[in-house]
């Protein structure tokens, strides 16, 4: 068995910002590095097609003669073109060996890349389905080697991206370029797998619609595994261990963050910014256990984020919403008749989110007490973690009304030269 012992952190996108606010977006991609036992760099594979000549390599310390005799084992790789396989070396030139003609020992399952795939690359609702890692081919770069740009085919309508390992094999070039509605990413395996301490692979995941490239190998042989990422039936598996990456970017982020939060004309006076989940999560009445379980693009929001549950409905005027530490119980509206629905979420300590004020202060006088909060969406409110419910409400007679409620994480932050004195929701209205 084979089984991880050290991640490295995959890569997200970084944040970009503006003026008015920060972007936070989960890349379509995840690539880094992961430390495995040297029992795991072992491979079985023919020589030849009738399987009379079979040989071993470990590709955690291969020699120069080992891989050119890997490389003479394989045959000239093809690739996709509209609904033709063809081999052309003005496009591709690398070679491969299918995956009934060699065996490794690694086994995708029983390492940390499941739960790297699960926590930081597939969001929503994608990440409780169950995935299948189907082994699909062994590549060989060699100098001089290269993959243009291409689009992978999808092999069936459950396939939704690939995943490639990366051998320590000495190489120099040969980097993975992605590319996404304008956006450009580079994983450098030459240089990641170069420091020679503890063996590792390099890993790269990412979305079947993803443009990618080969870049030319300059020297050395760099060696992948290629597997088909697919959609499966039935619930998400259990893994080995459970163990979420630090994130690569974390650091970027806290810069750009801060960056933003020196801008003097950034909400001066402090204010609230508001993320939507992008994953999904156990909810229960209580929000406190999400907060040691946020993953992937969650787990970046910048410090001391709090978790709420947002109402939003037609019914909540004055108030384009509510944010309440917990998720409420609706059935004890019945115990409020005469209350509107904003009344009774106020009265459960709801704080009531960009009202307009004018309409608060002249029918709801009872609730201009500072509870409201002017509120900076940065990214939107996602529906993964919605809990709805039901509550009767009465005027000429009785109605029957719906009520959902959508976690999210905010962020509060202090005026300018303060930024890190996180205000109260009463010192944020005192300001307005």
């Amino acid at each position: 068995m084979c089984d991880s012992v050290l991640t490295e952190p995959p890569l997200l996108d970084l944040i970009s910002h503006s003026s008015t606010g920060v972007d936070r977006q989960q890349a379509p991609y995840i690539s880094g590095k992961l430390q495995l036992p040297a029992s795991c760099f072992s491979l079985l594979y023919r020589v030849t097609k009738d399987g009379h000549d079979a040989r071993h390599i470990n590709l955690a310390d291969a020699t120069p003669d080992e891989l050119e005799k890997l490389t003479r084992a394989c045959e000239p790789a093809s690739f996709g073109r509209k609904q033709e396989t063809v081999k052309d070396e003005n496009y591709r030139k690398a070679v491969k060996m299918d995956s009934e003609y060699f065996s490794p020992i690694l086994d995708v399952f029983h390492t940390d890349l499941v739960n790297i795939i699960y926590d930081c690359l597939l969001e929503g609702t994608q990440s409780t389905k169950r995935i299948k890692i189907e082994l699909y081919k062994l590549n060989v770069y060699d100098k001089g080697s290269f993959f243009k740009p291409h689009v992978d085919t999808p092999r069936s309508k459950n396939m939704f991206g690939s995943l490639v390992i990366v051998f320590p094999t000495p190489h120099e070039g040969g980097a993975l370029l992605l590319r996404h509605r304008g956006q450009e990413w580079i994983f450098d395996s030459g240089k990641e797998l170069a420091a020679k301490d503890e063996p590792s692979i390099g890993y790269a995941a990412f979305f079947s619609d993803i443009e990618h490239e080969v870049a030319p190998v300059i020297s050395g042989h760099r060696v992948t595994l290629t597997y088909n990422l697919y959609f499966d039936d039935g619930p998400v598996p259990a893994v080995s261990k459970h163990l979420t990456p630090p994130l690569v970017n974390e650091g970027a982020f806290r810069e750009a963050f801060t960056t933003l939060l020196e801008d003097q004309e950034f909400l001066a006076e402090g204010g609230t910014l508001a993320f939507g989940l992008r994953h999904v999560y156990p909810i229960k009445d209580d929000l406190k256990h999400v907060h040691g379980v946020l993953k992937g693009s969650d787990a970046l929001v910048y410090q001391n984020p709090v978790l709420y549950t947002y109402y939003e409905h037609n019914r909540l005027e004055p108030a384009e919403g509510v944010l309440v530490d917990r998720v409420v119980n609706f059935q004890k509206i019945l115990d409020h008749e005469s209350q509107r629905l904003v009344q009774f979420l106020h009265a459960e300590g709801g704080i009531l989110v960009n009202v307009n004020r004018d309409l608060l202060r002249e029918y709801y006088t009872d609730m201009d007490d500072g509870t409201t909060e002017q509120v900076e969406w940065v990214t939107p409110m996602t529906t993964f973690n919605r809990k709805g419910d039901v509550y009767v409400s009465y005027g000429n007679e009785a109605e029957l009304h719906f009520v959902y409620g959508d976690v999210c994480l905010v962020v509060r932050i202090g005026k300018v030269g303060d930024r890190l004195a996180y205000p109260r929701v009463a010192e944020l209205n005192r300001r307005r």
